[in-house]
């Protein structure tokens, strides 16, 4: 019996010096500069920038956006670019009507959180959640999963551009609305002190390295227009006001309700992708 425990105890130090290891070592990985190429503009946000800016349109753009991605997430990786490369020029972050909503907030509680801890755990800390309400067990389990087991090389923070098919004759609009907008037939409140807090954020952050920030609002289908809350067109527009008097740029363009050029009723395909990114260029070029 004494043999076993002393075993167990060996085994379990092994296990704690092991992961310990591992911890060091990431946190040593996550504390390095990163640089994304010599890329003059990036573009930042969720799943509609991710599907809606083809960088293959311009060497000088890369895009680094992510499913799920909250404001949060887009301060700190654009935080670490900038401290680590003077060459960037131009930050594209996604603004749309959804990016307004208290649904940012509940991601945090719910399975989506999943992703968004595993995205972006090397910049993720409890100090950045600590004003937040948030999932404690999965982002423990993140943490253990992807920072204690084996040395993480890749920033899996630094997402990329992924091109999509047209899928909207099987989008279920209403299902895409009531997500965005509502809980439980109730107009979600504004995510104020979440996601438009670190869209504040981002917006000093650009002013502070002199950066030109654009807010981008990808096309969606003329019926998910229709179906947005009049609070939230009301509350886009003073936001887009408010953060022009910053120096603020914003970017909107409604191209043609084709089957082909979307994913889905707020995401653009790659044939949507190659209409917005071009016309999203020359609107920066004319910026210099």
């Amino acid at each position: 019996m004494k043999k076993f425990v002393t075993s167990v105890i060996a085994f379990s130090l092994l296990l704690v010096a092991y992961y310990g290891v591992n911890i060091m070592v990431n946190s040593h990985l996550n504390s390095k500069q990163v640089k994304v190429g010599d890329s003059k503009i990036i573009a930042v946000g969720d799943s509609h920038i991710m599907t809606a800016v083809d960088p293959q349109f311009s060497m000088d753009l890369i895009n680094i956006a992510q499913s799920s991605e909250p404001y949060l997430a887009s301060y700190l990786k654009i935080k670490k670019i900038l401290e680590s490369q003077s060459e960037v020029e131009t930050v594209v972050l996604g603004l749309g009507y959804h990016n307004l909503s208290g649904y940012y907030d509940q991601k945090l509680l719910t399975n989506e959180s999943t992703a968004i801890f595993d995205n972006n755990i090397q910049l993720l800390g409890t100090y950045e959640l600590s004003n937040q309400s948030y999932d404690f067990e999965r982002y423990v389990n993140s943490f253990l999963k992807n920072q204690c087991i084996y040395p993480q090389l890749k920033k899996r923070y630094l997402g990329a551009y992924k091109a999509t098919r047209s899928d909207l004759a099987k989008a279920d609009l209403s299902q895409t609305v009531k997500k965005h907008f509502y809980e439980e037939e109730q107009i979600h409140d504004f995510s104020d002190t979440f996601n438009l807090f670190y869209l504040g954020q981002i917006v000093n952050l650009c002013s502070d390295y002199n950066i030109n920030l654009v807010l981008a609002k990808t096309p969606t289908t003329k019926k998910y227009m229709s179906q947005v809350p009049i609070v939230y067109r009301g509350k886009l527009q003073a936001v887009v006001a408010n953060f022009k008097k910053k120096g603020v740029y914003t970017f909107a363009l409604e191209i043609e309700d084709k089957e082909v050029y979307f994913k889905d009723h707020s995401h653009l395909s790659a044939q949507g992708a190659q209409v917005f990114t071009p016309k999203l260029l020359d609107y920066i070029a004319r910026l210099k």
